[in-house]
């Protein structure tokens, strides 16, 4: 008998709990001749989106410079640019003007500098507005870690903490009971502001302050909205275990969230798509578990963090395979009960965990949230052409947008007319319905693309569930088409025999099961909350199919 590897002895290895808190000095305060130096970020609102800006003025040229970033939302029309450098800036005690160029446009901001904030009118295109910004404090994303976490404002309450999903040098706050979300931006090492929406940072209408023991420890938070009362949170007492587990050649990274009590506890992985994502964006779903007594194992996606791999170059079955590897690694873990461990996946990743639960019977439950019941390809068809209806493209516009996509799959199937689908992009070079159709930069890659995970048909796994599954959807999502899957899953349900399943469909929510009024990603940054009752739901469901120990 050959001797088993260190690995197979032992599929969850514990890395590492060493962590390094660094604190950065804040921005050099403003002198007289520059008064608005260091870094700052706000926006303005455009036809009724937001659209962010970042600013960063020199704190040490004897002529004030700066660089900005412009960051308009999804398929606006308008290209987003990184690093613009400033012109006609002109900055006195309490005015500053300047413009950001790119492309052939520009935007004109003058606006009055006073306690920490720049507010005051801007223009781009004859359009005509106002605009605010806010100081910003430079915080190093190790010194950030230390704040995630869960906070216990009531019994029936809880604030989750996480990493920033769009920048790591932010974070991300949901009230698990109201379903509030926001962004949190550093106005020093330990106080936080954020506006009223997910990404909307002006005018800051939220002030949060953390507080910190001698020893560097977090103990809780102070909340502090502008126009409700104010309050104060302890952080709840979790055990975290940094493991790392592997699949073939890939090893993965992660961290393993318990609560303090003995246990043994049944366990969810939350599970990254394929887009490099790190494993403190997913504590969003976590803490909501966490908080109720089901351990979780949160862990970077491939090619992210400490995990190794390509990103965005992988099938579902080896990322379900990936996930199977984690299953093994809870099972030797002496706080989890081996037969209480459970998926979750959302969007791209609930075609890979209900893959890795009709693979293996160590799987005991399911959680599904906006699963797309058609292939990949497919999914993307129904995304372009949804959401070119829902942000007002006229009917033919969004003909074309319908006819390139199917264009471009029959291209990427065949390797077949290329030279005609380069041929459409440059004639709609500058149409606004061309980037909801994400064009190709190459043959080679769509070709790639579609080969490694375009063609997955998720019936056959679907088809093979007899364990409890919860699937839920917004009914106004556009980027899989929720009527449709959800026939599909019910479908296959019936024919795997499982009765033990439970569809959920919220009115007037999106993808990410944000309120919305009409799904387009436009409105994303400005969304105020999840629907009622989405994180209570999950919670409910677990209670009544999972053995847990709060």
């Amino acid at each position: 008998m050959s001797r088993m590897s260190a690995a197979a002895r032992d599929p969850c290895r514990r890395a590492s709990m060493a962590v390094v808190v660094l604190g950065l000095p804040l921005l050099a305060h403003a002198t007289p001749e520059q008064p608005a130096a260091g870094a700052w970020t706000g926006g303005f609102r455009l036809r009724g989106n937001w659209v962010a800006i970042n600013v960063r003025f020199a704190s040490e040229a004897e002529t004030p410079t700066g660089v900005a970033d412009i960051l308009f939302p999804s398929y606006s029309g308008a290209e987003s640019a990184t690093n613009v450098t400033l012109v006609d800036l002109r900055q006195t005690a309490d005015r500053v003007h300047f413009e950001i160029p790119f492309g052939e446009q520009k935007v004109v901001l003058d606006g009055q500098h006073r306690a920490g904030t720049i507010a005051g009118n801007f223009e781009y295109q004859g359009v005509k507005g106002s605009f605010g910004l806010t100081s910003l404090a430079e915080v190093s994303v190790e010194s950030l870690q230390s704040f995630y976490g869960a906070y216990q404002v009531a019994p029936d309450r809880v604030i989750s903490i996480v990493r920033g999903w769009g920048n790591p040098r932010t974070m991300n706050y949901v009230d698990y009971k109201t379903g509030q979300v926001g962004t949190l931006w550093p106005a020093s090492e330990t106080e936080f502001f954020s506006g009223t929406g997910r990404d909307v940072s002006f005018p800051v209408t939220l002030r949060v302050f953390f507080v910190r023991e001698a020893s560097g420890r977090i103990t809780g938070l102070s909340w502090q909205p502008t126009h409700e009362p104010h309050f104060t949170a302890p952080i709840l007492a979790v055990k975290e275990d940094r493991v790392i587990f592997k699949n073939g050649d890939v090893t993965l990274g992660g961290t393993l969230i318990s609560p303090p009590t003995s246990g043994p506890h049944a366990a969810v992985i939350v599970t990254p798509g394929d887009f490099g994502t790190n494993r403190n964006q997913l504590r969003m779903w976590a803490h909501n578990y966490v908080a109720h007594g089901i351990a979780t194992l949160v862990f970077d996606s491939r090619g992210a963090g400490e995990s190794t791999g390509i990103v965005n170059a992988n099938s579902f079955s080896d990322l379900a395979n990936d996930v199977l590897a984690g299953v093994q690694c809870l099972k030797t873990h002496a706080g989890i009960d081996p037969t209480q461990i459970g998926l979750f996946g959302f969007s791209n990743s609930a075609w890979t965990v209900s893959l890795a639960a009709s693979r293996s019977k160590d799987v005991s439950f399911l959680i599904l949230q906006s699963l797309s019941g058609v292939t990949p390809w497919k999914q993307e068809a129904f995304r372009a052409e949804a959401q070119l209806r829902v942000d007002g493209f006229s009917t033919s516009e969004v003909k074309q947008g319908a006819e390139f996509m199917q264009l471009k799959f029959e291209v990427a199937r065949t390797g077949i007319g290329w030279e005609k689908l380069e041929g459409i992009m440059e004639q709609a070079r500058g149409e606004r319905w061309l980037p909801y159709t994400n064009p190709p930069r190459s043959l080679d890659r769509l070709r790639q693309v579609y080969a490694a995970s375009m063609t997955y048909d998720p019936v056959p796994a679907l088809e093979g569930l007899t364990l409890p599954v919860l699937a839920y959807w917004g009914d106004k999502d556009t980027f899989v088409p929720p009527r449709e899957s959800i026939a599909i899953f019910e479908q296959a349900m019936a024919k795997a025999g499982n009765k033990r399943t439970l569809v959920k469909v919220y009115p007037n929510a999106g993808h990410s099961l944000l309120e919305t009024t009409s799904g387009s990603p436009s409105q994303g940054a400005q969304a105020k909350k999840f629907v009622n009752g989405l994180w209570t739901m999950q919670i409910d469901w677990l209670r009544a199919n999972v053995n847990s120990r709060e």
